[in-house]
């Protein structure tokens, strides 16, 4: 069972992790944005590092939130004001990494459909092209002077 320091050090972490995935987030959504795919990559690999302590973070302390509503009642109440802050902070980072998470995703989603329909408009000109072509006669063909 984690004592006091580790709730608010535990608590603390996680919402370290969470405001730097926010920055990682809107750093994302701007570079999906400006369709700057090579740089989005190293933001994503931040973002898996940042996850990855997440993981951590919850590997080390498994039953947190069980002990959390086991212990909080019984902490002076000044460690507990500081706990429940720090959560309440890092609720609201979730909330705002979530949103741009959403837009971002959205985004992307939406240039992806963009480009798909732009490479059906080309495919498809392409088709134009080749039944135009073979709609003339091999005569037709024979007589064209290349060198107009």
């Amino acid at each position: 069972m984690p004592a006091a320091p580790d709730f608010i050090k535990t608590f603390h972490d996680r919402r370290q992790c969470f405001a730097e995935l926010l920055a990682l987030s809107e750093r994302q959504l701007g570079l999906v944005e400006s369709d700057d795919y090579t740089q989005l990559l190293g933001v994503l690999g931040g973002k898996q590092q940042i996850i990855g302590r997440l993981e951590a973070i919850a590997g080390d302390a498994p039953r947190l939130w069980d002990d959390w509503r086991r212990e909080r009642d019984r902490l002076p109440q000044a460690t507990r004001d500081a706990c429940e802050q720090t959560l309440a902070e890092t609720q609201s980072l979730l909330e705002r990494l979530l949103e741009h998470e959403r837009v971002s995703t959205e985004t992307l989603s939406r240039r992806r459909d963009e480009t798909q329909a732009q490479l059906r408009s080309v495919t498809g000109g392409a088709r134009v092209n080749q039944a135009y072509r073979d709609s003339l006669s091999p005569l037709t063909h024979r007589l064209l002077d290349r060198d107009l």
